[in-house]
């Protein structure tokens, strides 16, 4: 056995020596591979998310990660997450295949027949020191739409929109140069925010249009997960000339996957003006100090701001004429005012209410003062006034406050009676006595002849 394996070895030793320009065995290059297909395969709703899934393989391994391109497709939405690639491991005749997988996420927003071209994907398969470009294969996705949504524009399926808009400023007159900013933020219930399609905010005669990126986000709960996709549009306008403008209103279209309809939703427009600024110079500099370029200063002033300024020196001007006059007519009104107060607190209204405060205490030492305070000011009762005066006869409650005060003088005594009943016959009483003076009263002359001949 051991001389036939030294026989052996002398042959192939002799085999090198003589044919030198034999190759000698290597690794063989590393292959790559890339697969594609659509999740689900056949045709589905327009406005419904499609998955592309995209698998890369290599006989060896990869040294990095592949290059992950976003591409583009007329009338939807592409987007790649941000989600972690699959790993692969299969068996493809007889030869041993590793890699990574991804998927894309599609939304077409209206019913026809997509072309998904293809694109490059740059690969790092190991055992080479140069990475390798692979093209995706050219794909088909058919979207429908359901009847009555034919018509739409774009294609928004979702069970709940809503729509609200914010225009800044608020006002209606601008000055040329000033933006009005427009905001429209749309809420849809159980659908992501990159499905939601933009609101409509084109261009405006006589404004310029500066759009603002839109922002997205998802409103998720712990428990619920997404409750709703959120979407906010933002342009300013910018008036370049004067004259009058007209944001018109807004229409957002959605199909209501609950009822089966199509819904609108109308943002009202806003109509504004805007005006030049209109300022001249106080002064007009002298050519030769433009020309030589001595140091000036321009005054510039608005017309509002004119008028208000003569406005308060003109005020200021008769305030200082009238000075005299309105210190008097204020020291009189100051004394017109103490006269009113002082005939106020000594009239028998005061008087009354004096009275029936303490009454109603049952303060009776209180309660003498202020019924003859309150007799002696209505002047109805006598000068001094008198308790004989009290009508008796009619009112036996306003006799038997005469009584219990004729008690107090003369035994010492407070008789106990009732307030209540006894205020509202004194108030009967005095109402009686004033319409009997009023229609004592002589009636004036009807005018100065009349005066004269009774006279």
């Amino acid at each position: 056995m051991t001389a036939t394996l030294l026989r052996l070895l002398l042959v192939i030793v002799w085999l090198g020596a003589a044919c030198p320009s034999l190759p000698a065995f290597a690794d063989p290059a590393p292959r790559t591979l890339v697969r594609a297909h659509l999740e689900p395969a056949g045709p589905v709703v327009a406005g419904s998310e499609v998955k592309l899934v995209v698998d890369l393989l290599t006989t060896t391994w990869f040294t990095e990660a592949p290059n992950w391109p976003l591409f583009s497709v007329a009338d939807a939405i592409v987007s790649l997450p941000d989600e972690q690639a699959d790993n692969l491991s299969e068996d493809i005749d007889g030869v041993r295949w590793f890699g990574v997988s991804r998927a894309y996420r599609i939304a077409p927003q209206t019913g026809k027949t997509y072309d998904i071209p293809p694109f490059a994907i740059t690969v790092y398969p190991g055992g080479t020191n140069t990475p390798v470009q692979v093209m995706t294969p050219a794909l088909k996705l058919v979207a429908t739409v359901p009847p009555g949504a034919q018509d739409m524009a774009v294609f928004f399926p979702t069970t709940k929109l809503t729509a609200t808009q914010k225009i800044e400023p608020s006002k209606q007159q601008l000055r040329v140069g000033d933006s009005i900013t427009r905001t429209i933020t749309q809420s849809a219930e159980g659908t992501e925010s990159m499905l939601i399609p933009p609101a409509n905010l084109g261009e405006v005669d006589g404004l310029k249009r500066y759009a603002k990126p839109s922002t997205t986000r998802n409103i998720v709960q712990d428990r619920e997960g997404l409750v709703a996709g959120e979407r906010t549009d933002s342009v300013t306008y910018i008036a370049d000339h004067n004259g009058r403008f007209k944001l018109p209103p807004v229409t957002i279209e959605w199909w209501n996957t609950k009822t089966q309809k199509k819904e609108t939703i109308a943002l009202p427009g806003m109509t504004f003006s805007a005006s030049t600024a209109r300022e001249k110079p106080l002064f007009e500099i002298p050519a030769d100090v433009m020309s030589q370029g001595l140091p000036h200063r321009i005054i510039v002033i608005h017309s509002r701001q004119l008028i208000a300024g003569c406005a308060i020196v003109l005020g200021l001007l008769v305030v200082a004429w009238a000075r005299g006059r309105i210190v008097m007519f204020l020291r009189r009104a100051k004394h017109r005012l103490g006269d009113a107060r002082k005939r106020w607190l000594e009239s028998d209204t005061v008087a009354w209410r004096t009275l029936c405060a303490v009454a109603r205490k049952g303060e009776w030492r209180q309660t003498i003062p202020a019924l003859y305070r309150w007799m002696d000011r209505s002047g109805e009762f006598g000068h001094p006034a008198r308790l004989e005066n009290l009508p008796r006869k009619d009112e036996p409650e306003v006799a038997e406050l005469a009584d219990a005060v004729t008690a107090h003088f003369a035994e010492g005594v407070a008789r106990e009676f009732h307030w209540k009943d006894t205020e509202t016959a004194l108030s009967r009483v005095w109402k009686r006595k004033q319409v009997q003076r009023r229609e004592r009263a002589p009636l004036p002359p009807l005018n100065e002849y009349q005066e004269y001949r009774d006279g």
